[in-house]
């Protein structure tokens, strides 16, 4: 094991007799964030509300890190408590008419199905795309789209089948027909490098591959979003006249949190975490295959998630618990997400563990 990750490690002390193949359900805290909670309270037990200036400038230096991370700019970064609220923000701030329509997949998240509903109510209409196969989800979105479309919304990364999609193509379609591309990004930020040129709205929370908690959720609001919404909430941080979408303050000792999370993760380098993401769950990949196991997740179009059919999905998850290896059962499959603090050696222990089992339940059925 390459000296830095050994040391990162021990920041990680879940990982200790366990291999935790789970960070597209909850990434795994870190030893510093304590100390960085501590920083925001310290201060307020300190000076009470004669501290919101150092808050204030803490959730600007938070901004620009999550601004760099994303390379958008500063004013498209918002932070809201989740990435529903994102979402729903975006859905409640569009002036629906009568005929307007709204694409998303009939099996996507419920925060990216749900928040539409302002459309019926006033007269457009909600299309549902059932995809067929992975390998057709992304086409079948785009050959759903038409003049009436005024969003399309997806996961840039399904939380189920681990199919990732791209984004620039969507986007481009959209702008084709007037529609706004609006992402939740959950499954995707930190796990590999984003390229949001053409994305309108991402919405993300911050406890699965960032590391970083609940609490917290980052709304990226682009410029054409900006121009074409008016803000359905107002609160101080944007009374009007503004067109700030973000109305109240965010979570300053998630931001705390948040930020301590980025500058570390900065100092392995992501480059170093994208490239480890990748490598890892591509020995899932060829461990799977190896076993003779159906993976559902494209080989080609995957980000972080690899999920893969089993025979008895609950009782498999369940299984290679008990032997201290965490995946998860997910509507009848079974979802590994490894991050880069897992090692190759982990990932080999899983497959061999996985195959066993596998084999074991073909044997005594």
């Amino acid at each position: 094991m390459e000296e830095w990750l050994e040391r990162a490690r021990e920041d990680f002390p879940y990982l200790n007799g366990r291999i935790y193949l789970n960070s597209a359900g909850a990434g795994l805290a870190w030893r510093g964030q304590t100390a960085a909670a501590s920083r925001y309270y310290d201060g307020a037990a300190r000076m009470g509300a004669d501290g919101q200036l150092l808050w204030e400038e803490q959730g600007a230096r938070t901004r620009e890190r999550v601004a760099r991370l994303l390379e958008v700019p500063f004013e498209d970064v918002g932070f809201y408590r989740n990435t529903s609220e994102v979402i729903n923000l975006a859905a409640n701030s569009i002036v629906w008419q009568a005929g307007d329509e709204v694409v998303v997949a009939k099996d996507d998240f419920p925060s990216v199905q749900w928040p539409w509903l302002k459309a019926e109510q006033a007269g457009g209409k909600v299309i549902r795309v059932d995809p067929v196969a992975e390998d057709l989800r992304e086409q079948q979105l785009l050959e759903a789209l038409s003049p009436r479309t005024r969003v399309l919304a997806v996961s840039h990364v399904h939380t189920v089948t681990g199919t990732r999609l791209d984004l620039a193509r969507l986007g481009r379609a959209c702008r084709e027909v007037g529609a706004l591309l609006v992402v939740d990004g959950i499954q995707a930020i930190g796990a590999f490098a984003l390229d949001l040129g053409y994305v309108d709205v991402y919405a993300s929370s911050v406890f699965k591959w960032l590391l970083s908690g609940f609490g917290v959720g980052i709304g990226v609001f682009r410029e054409r979003a900006r121009a074409m919404l008016t803000p359905a909430y107002r609160g101080y941080r944007n009374a009007p006249p503004s067109s700030a979408l973000q109305y109240a303050d965010p979570s300053y000792p998630g931001l705390y949190v948040l930020d301590a999370t980025l500058e570390y993760l900065e100092q392995i380098g992501w480059p170093v975490i994208y490239e480890r993401v990748d490598r890892l769950a591509g020995r899932v990949v060829d461990a799977v295959a190896e076993a003779g196991i159906t993976q559902v997740t494209p080989v080609i179009g995957r980000a972080g998630i690899v999920t893969i059919r089993v025979g008895d999905p609950v009782g498999c998850a369940d299984r290679l618990r008990e032997r201290a290896i965490h995946v998860v059962e997910k509507f009848g499959l079974v979802r590994i997400s490894p991050h880069f603090y897992n090692t190759s050696e982990e990932i080999d222990r899983f497959a061999e563990a996985l195959t066993t089992d596998v084999h074991s339940a073909m044997h005594s059925g």
